[in-house]
């Protein structure tokens, strides 16, 4: 016990944060209701920081988890504020919340996944994950099933094994990690959360959900909370679906989906809200060819909401799609960035239907740019040649409130320049913006000739 008083002590004299406690022991800040049932309540770790350390000062959010079938009544008792107003948010549901005895109500008109912010501010803010009941439910008993019911599973290393199904059910936390190496066909899904709260970010650096050299999977439904390190990582996977994953992380380098040197892989209605990047596609040693990224909810409260790199050593990196994005607040680095600080050929690349409901990118030690597509090396780069970024597509990109849109295209050379660049419908709180005088632009003398803004060629260095 001595040593263990001693142990603290030392972590608070460093500023270091101690471990986070199990979250079925935290004191929430929130009740909720669906439907007048009481819903599952987490309050799990978030970060307010904009500007990277090691270790970083956490606070909490509350984290609500629950099932409806269709539309369904909610209710929010915030237990440490006096709620004067309350926003919903992504603001397309079209939900306008009403504050009635002290609480939050509102109607969600079909299974969701949304935040109430209170006050005008994003602190403590609810995170209320409802899905619809599951109809492909496995049999807990079956052979080819590893069950986790209701209750709490802790240090449990999960191998998924081909032709299987590992189910976290609504109600269980299972604290470890789930790997695969070399398997194919198999499922990991249910409506639990599979946390990381009790590991250290630095002694056990364990990634949730780590898939290696595997392909025809899928990973549906679960809630990711608290990981101490990258959350979902996909290594050298082909024809992978990730669907309705809900993700919050709060510690250092928590990347949401991190896609390595992988082929025909899917992320779709998926929410991600982390210390790091939300979703990257990288190339260590390896190409990738067919990223799809759609329908997803981002809150970056760290680096970058859609990005390509900085890791880029392979031949190519091409057929790379992000569209119908919802990023609810972007806080620090850009929305949109390619970065190639390395050898690969970045090619046939689109960000589509892009909206961004609050943009204040540039806080702390961040980057201002709402699009950032640079070629030039950096700490992360590991070949002497750099790349080429080209043909890359860049549509219906709306900004709501914020910040007006600062754009940075620049190569580090005329041998690979940046090249083949269209963006079109740029919105900044409803004005379409016609030509790049409307904007500020960053570029190099080195950038190719045909880079294009609502068909406006960029000006001349």
């Amino acid at each position: 016990m001595k040593r263990f008083c001693l142990f603290l002590a030392l972590m608070l004299a460093l500023c270091i944060p101690a471990l986070a406690v199990p979250i079925e022991n935290a004191e929430s800040s929130c009740r909720v209701w669906i439907d007048g049932a009481e819903a599952l309540v987490y309050e799990t770790a978030v970060c307010n920081q904009r500007y990277w350390t090691a270790n970083p000062e956490l606070s909490s959010a509350p984290v609500a988890i629950a099932q409806a079938q269709g539309s369904c009544r909610v209710e929010a008792e915030f237990l440490n504020a006096q709620v004067h107003s309350a926003v919903a948010r992504p603001l397309s549901l079209g939900v306008v919340p009403e504050i009635a005895d002290g609480k939050v109500c509102f109607t969600l008109p079909a299974p969701a996944k949304c935040t109430v912010e209170i006050n005008g501010d994003t602190a403590g803010a609810l995170h209320l994950f409802v899905d619809a009941p599951d109809a492909d439910k496995p049999d807990p008993d079956a052979a080819n099933v590893q069950y986790f019911g209701p209750g709490v599973h802790t240090n449990v290393l999960i191998t998924a094994k081909s032709n299987q199904t590992i189910y976290i059910d609504a109600g269980a936390i299972v604290y470890g990690q789930i790997f695969c190496g070399m398997g194919s066909n198999f499922t990991i899904a249910g409506h639990g959360v599979l946390c990381g709260s009790i590991y250290d970010r630095y002694a056990d650096t364990i990634v949730p959900v780590s898939i290696t050299n595997a392909h025809d999977f899928t990973i549906r439904d679960i809630t990711i909370l608290d990981p101490s390190a990258w959350t979902v990582n996909l290594y050298k996977c082909k024809n992978a679906v990730i669907d309705n994953v809900k993700i919050i992380g709060a510690r250092s380098n928590s990347d949401g989906i991190t896609m390595q040197n992988v082929e025909n892989v899917l992320v779709q209605n998926c929410f991600v809200r982390s210390w790091d990047d939300n979703l990257v596609v990288k190339g260590y040693n390896g190409n990738v060819d067919g990223v799809t990224c759609r329908n997803c909810i981002l809150w970056t409260d760290l680096a970058q909401s859609c990005e390509i790199g900085y890791e880029t050593r392979a031949q190519f990196i091409r057929n790379i799609t992000f569209e119908d994005i919802t990023v609810l607040h972007s806080f620090h680095k850009p929305v949109i960035s390619i970065h190639n600080s390395d050898s690969a050929a970045v090619s046939q690349v689109a960000f589509r239907n892009i909206t961004v409901e609050d943009a204040r990118m540039g806080a702390g030690d961040g980057a201002p740019y709402l699009i950032d597509l640079t070629k030039t090396k950096s700490q992360w780069s590991v070949t002497s040649r750099r790349g080429t970024i080209d043909q890359v597509s860049i549509q219906h990109v709306s900004v709501l409130s914020g910040n007006r849109p600062v754009i940075r295209i620049w190569s580090d050379s005329a041998e690979a320049p940046i090249d083949h660049v269209t963006i079109d419908q740029l919105e900044y709180q409803g004005e379409t913006i016609e030509d790049f005088d409307q904007v500020v632009y960053e570029a190099s003398p080195y950038n190719g000739p045909d880079i294009r803004l609502q068909g406006v060629s960029a000006p001349g260095l």
